[in-house]
């Protein structure tokens, strides 16, 4: 089995699967904006900057004021350079434009001032320029510092469509079914999930999105950040380059808690500040 994306095909002007949701973008004037997306305070969208404008590429999910995180396959420039020409990253978070292929020019975006990328885990700690002022509906995310069980429950927000059902429900895989697809992804600090109604590895197959859980912690906060979803792992080799799908693929997403030292240190504050330590319910 291999994964949809590969970084030797991120680095290649043609080998990555053709984008349908670039090049049929979806836009709040064609549909809807799933309402439980527009009220998501801690989702902001990644974009890319170039003379064309700007293209989004997926969601950022924000951990402080300056700090937000998504997949390291999003956060790789080589393909969005050879497509649209060369540019740089922008942070958008309008309510409805962090969700558009292709917003006005006029929307706020912050620019992006360096990208952490950890390809072993598939995650990538974004710095911006300025802050994110918070309130309304734009609030950071606590991350979850508690193991997750077999029993937790866990959701994901679909952004690459942002109409219809958004609000996913996710399952860890057990190992001996996760395995074979991706060996030893324990040690890499994957988080492997089961296949799930709803799926699309060919609009999908980047992840980014955050994933939730529901923490018990008194008095702390209710949702927290589990993880980032991450490529979805097949057997049919035209799901592997995201030209079909394949509703019985497995997904391994980066486990954020394994990375909050690293992300503090890039923020400028203590771990112990990004986390909730509640038992995830």
């Amino acid at each position: 089995a291999q994964d949809v994306t590969t970084p030797e095909a991120e680095a290649s002007e043609t080998a990555e699967p053709a984008d349908a949701t670039l090049d049929n973008p979806t836009t709040t004037s064609e549909k809807a904006l799933s309402p439980r997306l527009k009220s998501v305070r801690f989702i902001a969208g990644l974009f890319w900057a170039s003379p064309s404008g700007l293209q989004r590429r997926c969601a950022a999910t924000i951990i402080t004021s300056n700090t937000l995180v998504t997949s390291a396959v999003c956060a790789k420039s080589n393909y969005p350079a050879s497509k649209y020409g060369q540019g740089g990253w922008r942070i958008v978070t309008g309510a409805e434009e962090r969700y558009m292929q292709t917003p006005p020019n006029s929307v706020q975006a912050y620019v992006v001032k360096n990208v952490d990328i950890d390809e072993c885990s598939n995650i990538a700690i974004i710095q911006i320029e300025g802050n994110i002022s918070f309130g309304g509906s734009l609030m950071p995310v606590f991350i979850s510092s508690h193991p997750v069980s077999q029993a937790s429950t866990m959701y994901t927000f679909k952004t690459s469509d942002p109409s219809g059902n958004s609000f996913l429900g996710v399952t860890q895989g057990v190992t001996a079914a996760c395995d074979p697809y991706l060996p030893g992804y324990t040690d890499s600090n994957f988080m492997c999930t089961q296949p799930i109604l709803g799926q699309t590895v060919t609009d999908d197959y980047l992840g980014g999105d955050p994933i939730i859980g529901f923490s018990t912690q008194p008095d702390g906060p209710l949702a927290v950040l589990v993880g980032i979803t991450g490529l979805y792992y097949s057997t049919l080799e035209d799901a592997q380059h995201a030209i079909s799908n394949d509703a019985t693929a497995y997904r391994f997403n980066a486990i954020v808690a394994a990375h909050v030292t690293h992300i503090a240190t890039i923020a400028g504050v203590s771990a112990e500040s990004l986390v909730s330590t509640g038992d995830l319910g």
